[in-house]
């Protein structure tokens, strides 16, 4: 077994082929919004209800030193933008394979807006960290959108559908991708990659039981699981809603079982 195995085996370690993801990646973007403006307590929480894994940049990994006991899986994000900027979706690289190596992480992730002006430099910077990931035996996680000024408005399936396959081409691991509007899509996605996919959990949903049953369509067309961010740390409960997710993704659970208020 290689090291990028070992490395992804922290991330799937129940053994069932699936994920929940936390991705705490936000504060460069959008700053210290509601909900993770005390990132040591997002992460406490986020361990106690069973994330497999987080997506942090890299001063933020320096909280988990302090966490006692066994962690989740570390992915290293790389991509970065601000929403203070004039290129919110041109997302730039800012650190390395090696660096996410040095700083103790099991894996990197890169974001990219296919569509946008700048879309492709960021297929260039998705290349380059591909080809080091392969180099140190690094899993790849590809957070992969459709956005920006030649994007087709409304995104269309078909568009969601030519992103994951970008993703599985230029060599990810995982795959993130925004949730389609159809089942049909889904599973066409599940089907034609070789490797995980799991649907982003998107802007703030007010209708928790809709968000769930989202994700469990998702589950039964065959994806592997979920990144979900400010669906968890900008709701009431995180916690305990969190643990609700991951009910759904490892335990098999229904939506009623889960969520029953």
């Amino acid at each position: 077994m290689g090291g990028k195995n070992l490395r992804l085996r922290r991330f799937f370690s129940r053994g069932d082929g699936r994920l929940v993801l936390f991705p705490l990646d936000h504060g460069v973007s959008c700053g210290p919004v509601q909900g993770i403006a005390q990132m040591e307590t997002v992460l406490h929480y986020g361990i106690a209800s069973g994330a497999d894994g987080f997506v942090l940049h890299k001063g933020m990994m320096a909280y988990l030193e302090r966490i006692p006991g066994r962690l989740p899986g570390v992915f290293m994000h790389l991509s970065a933008s601000t929403q203070i900027g004039p290129s919110f979706h041109r997302k730039v690289l800012v650190g390395s394979v090696e660096e996410a190596l040095r700083r103790g992480a099991d894996g990197v992730s890169v974001h990219v807006n296919l569509g946008d002006e700048a879309e492709p430099e960021m297929l260039m910077d998705l290349g380059r960290v591909g080809e080091a990931c392969a180099q140190w035996n690094m899993p790849l996680l590809v957070m992969i959108y459709v956005r920006g000024a030649h994007a087709p408005k409304p995104v269309t399936d078909e568009s969601v559908e030519h992103a994951a396959r970008v993703a599985a081409e230029l060599g990810a691991d995982i795959i993130k991708i925004p949730a389609p509007q159809g089942i049909e899509a889904l599973e066409r996605i599940a089907r034609s990659v070789p490797v995980p996919v799991v649907m982003a959990g998107g802007t703030k949903e007010p209708d928790e039981r809709a968000f769930l049953r989202r994700i469990h369509m998702g589950l039964e067309a065959g994806l592997a699981g979920v990144a979900v961010g400010r669906n968890v740390f900008q709701h009431p409960c995180p916690d305990r809603f969190l643990a609700a997710i991951v009910g759904l993704v490892h335990e098999g659970r229904r939506v009623e079982e889960v969520w029953d208020t």
